[in-house]
């Protein structure tokens, strides 16, 4: 670029040179932007009311950003200009600005301390395990009180089933007395409602009420749309265990049919009703600890892979499985082919059938809520 120089600019040139040649501090920090490489003849004059010396054609400053860099150029010792930003600028020398912003770049304080991967102290004294948890006692409250990931996880009497299970009972209960069961169940800590004893429809309200559907004498079929809501249910998490055998009808076939046949499991009534006991068990959860449980007018199950639920049969007779579990998803379900495990007079002679019961419901239990090791 080319610059002409005339008599006036020369003398004022002259006067800056002279009161420069008096001041010692010559050093110049650059901003972190780039150099000034084009300064023009004369002061610009800013709509802030601060004066420049010229246009910084290499800043690579950007308009509004507010930067905080500083440069410091020589200077006569004038006064310098307060500018309605709040900057301070010299303009004794038309070419040269010297600009500081009060820009405070103080960082916060950080007083938390890492005492392990999952354990961090904090400033006030107090610790936690995992993000955000405070350990405390562990209650039924959906909540992982304790910090080992699992929500209410609470047997309190050390029976192995969780204290904070909520479980419905679908239907009547079977022909002969079965209190004892159900105040067993009770007995737990559990929340047990027997319901669906009309036609009162099943909604998505009702099914997330409950984290374990068994059903019982059934007293209808259930709707398509119906059976859409409890399969979505069990595959978000639910637990559904299915009993039959309560009469010798077909309606012990379809009604039950009519929610599990849609997850590839169902009754199959074409060899009759027979009788046990079941003695031919594989090894599962469900199956620790048990030789033989009592099976009186029952059915087999029939198994129909439908691409998500991984089946295993863990009991059977000669007459084909009669019990089924599956794994569906998030959620599990249990098909057993009779329903004598839920009598009185069960519970009384066989010690086994409680054990059964709680492997069941432990199996059925969701996924990191209630869990209590076996």
């Amino acid at each position: 670029m080319t610059t002409w120089f005339g008599p006036l600019p020369a003398l004022l040139g002259a006067a800056v040179l002279v009161a420069a040649c008096g001041n010692t501090n010559n050093n110049v920090t650059a901003s972190a932007g780039g150099t000034d490489s084009d300064p023009t003849a004369g002061p610009t004059s800013m709509t802030d009311g601060t004066s420049t010396g010229g246009t910084d054609s290499d800043s690579n400053a950007t308009e509004g950003t507010g930067s905080a860099s500083m440069t410091s150029l020589p200077t006569t010792g004038e006064a310098p200009t307060s500018t309605s930003n709040g900057t301070m600028t010299s303009t004794s020398d038309p070419d040269t600005t010297s600009t500081t912003n009060p820009v405070s770049t103080t960082e916060p304080v950080d007083t938390t301390t890492t005492i392990g991967p999952d354990t961090t102290s904090t400033s006030d004294g107090t610790t936690t395990t995992g993000p955000d948890c405070i350990p405390t006692e562990e209650v039924c409250n959906d909540l992982d009180d304790d910090c080992n990931d699992i929500i209410d996880d609470v047997d309190v009497g050390g029976d192995g089933i969780c204290d904070c299970l909520d479980i419905a009972l679908f239907g009547n209960e079977g022909a002969n007395p079965s209190a004892e069961f159900q105040t067993w169940l009770e007995a737990q800590g559990t929340q047990v409602d027997r319901i669906s004893l009309d036609d009162t429809p099943i909604t998505q309200e009702i099914l997330d009420s409950y984290d374990i559907v068994i059903l019982d004498w059934l007293v209808r079929t259930y709707s398509p749309e119906e059976t859409a809501l409890i399969k979505a249910w069990v595959e978000n998490g639910g637990g559904l265990m299915s009993m039959t055998g309560h009469t010798n009808n077909q309606t012990v076939v379809d009604r039950p049919n009519s929610i599990i046949a849609s997850m590839g499991l169902s009754y199959n009534a074409s060899q009759g009703f027979f009788s046990g006991p079941v003695t031919n068990w594989t090894p599962h959860p469900i199956t620790d600890g048990i030789t033989s449980v009592s099976f009186y007018g029952g059915l087999y199950v029939d198994i129909v892979d439908d691409g998500v639920g991984m089946n295993t049969v863990v009991g059977t007779l000669p007459q084909g499985p009669v019990a089924v579990a599956q794994i569906r998803n998030d959620g599990k379900l249990f098909i057993f082919g009779d329903e004598w495990i839920e009598f009185d007079s069960e519970w009384q002679q066989i010690p086994q059938i409680k054990q059964f019961w709680v492997n069941i419901l432990a199996y059925l239990s969701p996924q990191n809520f209630c869990t209590v090791p076996q």
